[in-house]
């Protein structure tokens, strides 16, 4: 085999190995809860990020939560027991719905990039994502809406 073909081959293989991850992981599911705006807040159990199966616990990295009366959803990245974050996922550079690619969020409109912290990777957005303050008790997450 030329070495041409070799790499050419190799290549196919390691992108298709990539792609297959990536479909493999979209596969998982995303984790869809509906939020209630109370006293300017919205209550979110922790437990929503709990998995458990075969005996073994692990944790969703985001939940997608959409709330009565808002056009847009809300991821909340979970990085820690005690670290959070609330993304409003409306792009910041004309205002469409985003998507979740798991750390990444992306427009599908015109391309722009958003980290799991909401800051811009790719433009055309210039301005990171709107968040908002969370605070928490043992069992519950409250995301502030002001």
């Amino acid at each position: 085999m030329e070495r041409r073909n070799f790499i050419k081959q190799c290549g196919t293989v390691g992108f298709s190995c990539l792609g297959l991850s990536v479909l493999l992981d979209s596969c998982a599911g995303v984790h869809h809860v509906t939020g209630v705006v109370n006293n300017n807040s919205i209550q979110l159990n922790k437990s929503e990020f709990t998995v458990k199966k075969n005996d073994k616990t692990s944790f969703r990295k985001y939940i997608i939560m959409r709330v009565e009366n808002s056009n847009f959803p809300i991821v909340i990245y979970r990085f820690s027991e005690t670290d959070f974050k609330a993304l409003l996922l409306r792009c910041t550079h004309q205002s469409n719905e985003l998507n979740v690619n798991g750390d990444l969020i992306s427009c599908s409109a015109h391309g722009s990039e958003f980290t799991n912290k909401g800051e811009v990777v790719q433009g055309p957005a210039e301005q990171s994502l709107k968040s908002f303050p969370i605070t928490m008790d043992e069992n519950n997450i409250y995301l502030q809406i002001i």
